[in-house]
């Protein structure tokens, strides 16, 4: 069943551095008792008759900044799968890209995953196996990490938006690799989810109290234009990496694939979070007041204001420029690129499934976009050549642009934007978009720290 952007807005409403320390020197730090994660098939109760999903058995985990942690993965799948700890700054071999980093784990097996963020901060883990399918299935999660010094919120809620592609069983659509949604704008869902659960989702905070609400966009391929109607609210932080200084929220914010928000906001009126992108307002979440008496919280923004992490210094001049082109997809203007080391049309590719291309590559070619040597600045001139949006993910680094810190960038149609990326740890490192059915379609490529 394809729904229409007003449909699911419709539907949605009835239906309810590395820091710069080498990774030899991480491992020297003391670990606690491992966390146990199991990857495997459950049901959702959003409908009279369960739905089918696949999740893992710690929907949120909380991690210590600075803290080593063993993180064991059990696969219960049918099939082979791994986790990405999406924007935690880890070591090369922990970053959990199936036939980059790791071999994929096969079903009935675990592996240990030596997990240590140098930042505190709002990420998120997901399977970057098969990730076209899996993570459509709801294998996802929510990855705080805690700082010493971080000011208290009496309310703390990451909040997971996804939307899901159901039939009209209510079961996920299996038509996960469509060539026409896959060379426009990708597959879209119709019902809308936060937290795994049917929406809207509902808080309640007492009058005064702090409130920190962490926006994860989790679906595949959508970006979400979120508009945040909490009276006073602050910008805090963008990927995991807090403002220098917080910002009044903007009328909305365009939230892409994988990226996140943390808003900060005192509870002195009920607030509401609306998606605004079709033709009536869609309620995601919804924060009602406690008329008790106050808390005395001080008034902010001095009160909610983040300390910042271990970033790396951003020198004035840079080691190498390296343009970033994005190209390919329906209605584009890409004739050729190289595909598994030979060049082919268009049509070609097409023919293959391959309808999008970085810098004149197409899927994951032999040579890396780049090599870089660690702590070297490298100035990224990104171009968006296609006719649509895309979500560009760094793995293991941000990069630095308008005076902020992202693990992923969205550029509109059209859009060119340099940004600045300081080599971190040493190992092969994955770019692509985070428009999932674009990544599977040919655009992603890889770089390297030596």
């Amino acid at each position: 069943m394809n729904l229409t952007r007003r449909q699911w807005i419709k539907n949605g409403a009835q239906l309810t551095a590395a820091s710069m320390l080498p990774w030899s020197l991480w491992a020297d730090q003391p670990q606690v008792p491992h966390i146990n994660i199991q990857a495997r098939e459950t049901t959702a109760s959003w409908f009279a008759a369960p739905t089918p999903i696949w999740a893992y058995n710690q929907p949120k985990l909380t991690l210590q900044q600075g803290v080593m942690q063993t993180l064991r993965v059990t696969n219960h799948l049918p099939v082979p799968t791994t986790i990405h700890w999406h924007g935690v700054r880890v070591g090369n071999a922990m970053d959990g890209v199936s036939g980059l980093t790791q071999a994929p784990i096969e079903p009935g097996a675990s592996f240990d995953y030596q997990i240590m963020s140098p930042d505190a901060g709002t990420f998120w883990f997901h399977s970057h196996h098969n990730t076209i399918e899996q993570l459509a299935r709801g294998l996802y999660g929510a990855l705080v990490v805690t700082g010493n010094n971080e000011p208290r919120f009496e309310r703390d809620w990451p909040l997971l938006i996804d939307d899901w592609s159901l039939s009209r069983n209510g079961r996920i659509d299996p038509a996960f690799a469509n060539r026409h949604n896959q060379s426009h704008a990708g597959r879209m869902g119709n019902f809308l989810t936060i937290n795994h659960q049917a929406g809207p989702w509902r808080g309640e905070a007492n009058a005064g109290e702090r409130v920190r609400l962490r926006l994860i966009n989790t679906a595949t391929n959508r970006i979400l234009q979120l508009h945040a109607a909490f009276p006073g609210a602050l910008w805090l932080a963008k990927d995991g990496q807090p403002l220098a200084i917080p910002e009044p929220v903007p009328e909305v914010i365009l939230l892409g694939p994988s990226e996140r928000w943390d808003i900060g906001w005192i509870a002195r009126d009920a607030g509401q979070l609306l998606e605004v992108s079709g033709d009536e307002p869609l309620l995601v979440a919804q924060v009602d007041l406690n008329p008790a008496e106050g808390t005395g919280v001080p008034a902010y923004p001095d009160a909610m204001a983040l300390p910042a992490n271990p970033m790396p210094h951003v020198p004035a001049g840079v080691n190498q420029r390296v343009p970033v082109t994005l190209e390919g997809g329906a209605m584009g203007r890409l004739q050729t690129a190289q595909f598994q080391g030979e060049p082919h049309s268009f049509r070609e590719l097409a023919a293959r499934g391959q309808f999008w291309a970085i810098s004149g590559q197409t899927g994951m070619p032999e040579a890396p976009l780049f090599r870089a040597r660690q702590g070297e600045s490298v100035e990224l001139l990104l171009d968006n050549r296609t006719a649509f949006p895309h979500t560009v993910h760094w793995h293991g680094h941000h990069v630095w642009a308008d005076g902020r810190w992202h693990d992923s960038l969205t550029l509109l149609r059209g859009q060119k934007q340099s940004v600045r990326l300081m080599a971190g740890n040493p190992g092969k490192w994955l770019i692509h978009c985070h428009m999932i059915d674009h990544q599977a379609t040919g655009m992603m490529t890889w770089f390297e720290v030596v």
